[in-house]
């Protein structure tokens, strides 16, 4: 484990040391993070490609929660009974929320937020099922609000993008 983090330290650390150019400067590549869609589909690339490097360093034995945080006033409750979980929370912004309050046989899911004022909250309460999701959240003002579970609303795979959107599901 100590050394695949100091592996990732120095790789992250030569590209900051080598990356500087000498010469005329030119706009070009910048022309790749013009439009909004290319910029949210790079942060969703780097974003997932370090969850799943921190996923394979993490044994995935007993119950296992990473929570990665970039930006002011993000706030994370997480509150879980279960036999195993592995779950994996990221916000890259302001003011955002994630609420969990499981009680489960087995938790596994992973939640992304990017943007501003965003909001997960998942509250399940005693199921023999066991509960599974997966939300990414591109945006800002956007809320995602799941109570209880069932067959149908297990293992959600959901990306919530844009702007003051709020989804409920709620299942008996």
């Amino acid at each position: 484990m100590k050394y695949n983090l100091a592996l990732m330290f120095v790789v992250l650390y030569s590209f900051c040391c080598f990356s500087q150019q000498e010469g005329i400067y030119n706009e070009y590549g910048s022309e790749i993070l013009n439009s909004d869609s290319n910029l949210v589909n790079v942060l969703n690339t780097v974003a997932l490609t370090q969850i799943n490097s921190i996923e394979n360093s993490v044994s995935n034995q007993g119950n296992d929660l990473i929570i990665r945080q970039i930006g002011d006033y993000n706030r994370v409750f997480s509150q879980n009974q279960s036999s195993s979980s592995n779950l994996k929370l990221s916000q890259y912004g302001n003011y955002n929320e994630i609420d969990l309050i499981i009680n489960a046989p087995s938790i596994k899911g992973s939640i992304l937020q990017n943007g501003n004022n965003n909001s997960v909250l998942d509250n399940i309460y005693y199921t023999n099922q066991n509960v599974e999701m997966n939300v990414i959240q591109n945006g800002n003002n956007l809320s995602l609000n799941r109570i209880g579970v069932n067959s149908l609303t297990n293992k959600l795979q959901l990306v919530q993008e844009g702007s003051f959107k709020t989804i409920t599901i709620i299942s008996k």
